[in-house]
């Protein structure tokens, strides 16, 4: 099969998404196959082209699918390489300074009395590999490939605006108030928090790992005042429901958190550790990427695993620490 950009590219995407036209399953085997030939070391050039196509189609499914979590709690948008992008700074929340991730730390800025805020590309970098595709079950390695990228850049994104808060946190732009972090929490701890968030408007959204989530929800039900006042919906959701969404005045969101080992004693994300967010202040969050991601090649010659550098070019900023709060269970919650 001729390497043609567009039409490969036209491919890969019908093929992720199992819309098949006439010829496509011929092609994409011809093409896999072409790359990764059985027992031959893949041509450099010619995996380099196929990961970028690879690359391409990831960045498609997170548009769709993998940036919905970084949507919940940031602005999120995708602009051209050398757009000047403003962002307007609150009047209204009183913003001193925001902070904003480097690639390698945080930074924090002062923008008091600025209206608006110019967006700076920075430069963040995160690694994936996959087995060569190889075998019958090509097709679906394809997809599998396809899916560890953009998850891979959701984790990026996910992974610097954790840094953002744990730093806002430490430095105080997070007020203490906004902070629960203790042994045995309880839910009065968490409805404090609530409350404090349910000032600037709206109702407080929870997101946190299904356990935490369940923590504080369960709560509920033990609790000597609230457990009154439980109507038959909360009740049957506390019974029945894998995720739970009503923890008092507030929305629970459920971080999708699988195990990273086999062993089941690790996960993507910490079980222990929430985030608050103030109903309606506006997302705190701003996530700005430049064009789209780019990758380096490399074949490992022992695994003969395909390694990828994956680097994107992104502004990701925090401008209203004081509408986040940050929960962190020590003993009670834990896999």
């Amino acid at each position: 099969m001729r390497f043609d950009e567009v039409k490969v590219e036209g491919l890969f995407k019908r093929v992720y998404n199992n819309k098949l036209e006439e010829h496509d399953g011929n092609d994409i085997k011809e093409f896999i196959k072409m790359v990764f030939q059985s027992g031959v070391t893949p041509d450099p050039t010619s995996l380099h082209k196929f990961n970028n196509l690879v690359v391409k189609t990831a960045d498609e499914v997170f548009k769709v699918n993998a940036s919905k979590l970084i949507e919940l709690i940031a602005n999120f948008k995708n602009e051209k390489q050398g757009t000047i992008v403003k962002y307007d700074v609150p009047q209204n929340l009183k913003v001193k300074h925001i902070w904003s991730a480097n690639g390698s730390g945080v930074d924090l800025k002062r923008v008091e009395k600025r209206k608006s805020y110019i967006a700076t590309g920075k430069t963040f970098s995160t690694g994936i590999y996959y087995e060569p595709l190889t075998g019958d079950n090509a097709i679906e390695d394809f997809r599998v490939a396809v899916n560890k990228i953009a998850e891979a850049k959701t984790d990026l994104y996910f992974g610097e605006i954790t840094k953002l808060i744990q730093a806002a946190v430490t430095q105080g732009t997070i007020p203490a108030k906004n902070v629960v972090q203790g042994s045995n929490t309880t839910l009065l701890d968490y409805n404090k928090l609530a409350s404090a968030l349910s000032r600037f408007g709206g109702k407080p959204i929870f997101i946190g790992d299904t356990s935490l989530i369940d923590y504080f929800a369960m709560q509920q039900a033990t609790d000597g005042t609230i457990k009154g006042l439980l109507y038959d919906e909360i009740k049957k959701e506390l019974l029945t429901s894998l995720n739970p969404t009503t923890i008092g005045r507030s929305t629970a969101v459920n971080l999708i958190n699988p195990f990273t080992n086999t062993s089941n004693t690790k996960t993507k994300y910490p079980v222990n550790v929430g985030y608050m967010l103030a109903g309606e202040a506006g997302k705190p969050f701003h996530v700005t990427e430049f064009g789209g991601m780019r990758q380096f090649t490399e074949q490992d010659p022992e695994d003969e695993r395909i390694k990828l550098k994956i680097v994107q070019e992104a502004d990701i900023s925090l401008f209203h620490a004081q509408t986040v709060g940050y929960i962190k269970e020590d003993a009670a919650v834990s896999l």
